[in-house]
């Protein structure tokens, strides 16, 4: 049902009713169900079964009711209108392409071929303003059979020979560099600790496509290019360099024929990550703002954005700001449609805010939070033992210390000397290795703030010797600086001790 329901927002949002037709038939099955699933009476196949096919043999008719939906909703996905303000040049003109190439390709099948020509001719002028290079390669494959075998004009074959050649080795080197970057990415998904192997393959990739950077200039080639060339950064932490080299990325992209707003994006979010890191957060709400305006809500950057502000509020004590950009993500009707490793970053953060109501910092907590269920709900991120399972960790024991649950705490303990024993000693988790050494002298000091300061004071000096701008750690462990939350911590304590002497 989840693509049926990604269908129908979808028309929702351009103002179409693709069974408008249908609306005031009694009796439509198919009406009963579209509206069903719009309207959020229908969540599951079972119920909307259930619904529509009270009967206990209705399950054959509702697979052949949906099946129906779906190919209706499919078959009217043209009508939506893409020449709206929203859209920009760049996604406006590849829109337009795509359908005149779905009509050159009909005409011709329709032997209607001096008008498919002439289109087709046309729109490789487009196709190339704009760098789609796969449907250049198209345009051109289609003009040279039409020159070579039904016009028998050999200059305009050789010419459109000659372009297919080009753009077949442009496709070629877009290809390559998508399928460096993507397997790249794919291994720090889901594990952010694996830096410094990537960091090596990231400068192997690198030095393996340069020269199709240097000889072509497609948008897709140098999204995917620059994108590899910024990993040999940031996978080195060096954000320094992660920033002079995303101002030469956006120099690259302002300057297409167009609003490339994708790989903008990109790169000023890149570009508010690493100012985030040098602490520099007046640049780094200048970045937000140039990122912000580039954005569609509800798209898979737009609530990459919203995680990255949400994580600049929490690192400079803008607390009051915090549960409204959470809430705008997790309650955006496009939320579900997340692949689940985003989903559960935005889970984690839930938990860091749900931490701050409970100190008071912010409006009450939200009372459907359940850390056992949060712990379940990030399957993972909890095998990913050197990156965001700490995060998770941290936020769980922080939890149990505000909440006085200390004997729950002193049940963790021994895991929890294990766990950073076999996972945190390296290099680039040795601040997270700090701050929970100190939050176990906690229960080891018998929740005495008088005693535990003594006791963490080593852990704490090391912490304040390797701050974040120097730590080479993944951005997005540390949610709230450690420093932070050790404040947090002990002054629960405290009032803990407070309340008990009067």
């Amino acid at each position: 049902m989840q693509d049926i329901k990604e269908l129908i927002l979808l028309f929702r949002q351009h103002n179409i009713h693709p069974l408008r037709h249908l609306v005031g038939s009694a009796d439509s099955k198919l009406l009963a169900l579209y509206e069903g699933i719009a309207g959020g009476k229908f969540n599951t196949d079972a119920e909307a079964a259930a619904a529509i096919y009270p009967d206990k043999n209705g399950n054959s008719g509702y697979r052949k009711l949906k099946s129906d939906l779906r190919e209706r909703l499919l078959g009217a996905v043209f009508d939506i209108n893409t020449n709206l303000d929203q859209y920009s040049d760049y996604q406006k003109a590849y829109y337009d392409c795509h359908k005149q190439w779905v009509m050159v390709r009909f005409l011709t099948g329709q032997n209607a071929n001096t008008v498919a020509l002439s289109l087709a001719v046309k729109l490789l002028r487009q196709s190339e303003k704009f760098d789609f290079t796969l449907l250049c390669m198209d345009i051109t494959s289609y003009l040279r059979i039409q020159y070579g075998l039904r016009e028998s004009n050999d200059k305009r074959f050789q010419e459109a020979n000659r372009q297919f050649e080009y753009y077949r080795n442009v496709y070629t080197a877009e290809n390559l560099a998508e399928e460096l970057y993507t397997s790249l990415l794919v291994r720090t998904v889901n594990n952010r600790s694996a830096q410094e192997e990537v960091s090596e393959q990231a400068a192997a990739a690198f030095a393996q496509i340069e020269p199709a950077l240097e000889q072509f200039h497609t948008y897709k080639l140098h999204m995917y290019g620059y994108m590899i060339g910024l990993m040999c950064y940031t996978t080195k932490n060096d954000h320094e360099g992660a920033l002079l080299y995303c101002d030469r990325a956006i120099e690259f992209f302002k300057n297409r024929p167009y609003e490339a707003r994708v790989p903008l994006q990109i790169f000023y979010y890149q570009h508010l990550i690493c100012n985030i890191q040098l602490r520099r957060f007046e640049a780094g709400k200048e970045s937000a703002r140039q990122c912000i305006n580039l954005m569609q809500p509800g798209t898979f950057n737009w609530f990459k954005y919203k995680e990255l502000y949400l994580h600049l509020l929490l690192h400079t004590h803008q607390y009051d700001e915090a549960p409204a950009v959470l809430e705008s993500a997790l309650e955006h009707v496009r939320f579900e449609f997340l692949p689940d490793n985003a989903k559960e970053i935005w889970r984690i953060y839930e938990s860091y805010v749900y931490y701050l109501a409970l100190t008071g910092r912010m409006e009450q907590p939200n009372a459907a939070f359940k850390l056992a269920k949060f712990i379940n709900d990030t399957p993972i991120f909890s095998k990913d033992k050197g990156g965001m399972n700490i995060a998770i960790i941290v936020i769980k024991l922080l939890i149990l210390i505000q909440t006085k649950r200390y004997s729950k705490l002193l049940d963790e303990v021994e895991a929890t000397e294990q766990y950073c024993y076999r996972h945190l000693r390296g290099e680039h988790t040795r601040r997270s290795y700090y701050f929970i050494k100190m939050l176990l002298q906690i229960p080891l000091g018998q929740f005495d703030p008088s005693v535990i300061e003594p006791k963490a004071a080593r852990y704490l000096e090391k912490l304040k010797s390797t701050p974040l701008q120097v730590a080479n750690q993944t951005t997005e462990i540390e949610i709230i600086p450690y420093e932070d939350l050790w404040e947090f911590a002990l002054q629960s304590l405290e009032k803990e001790v407070a309340m008990r002497s009067a």
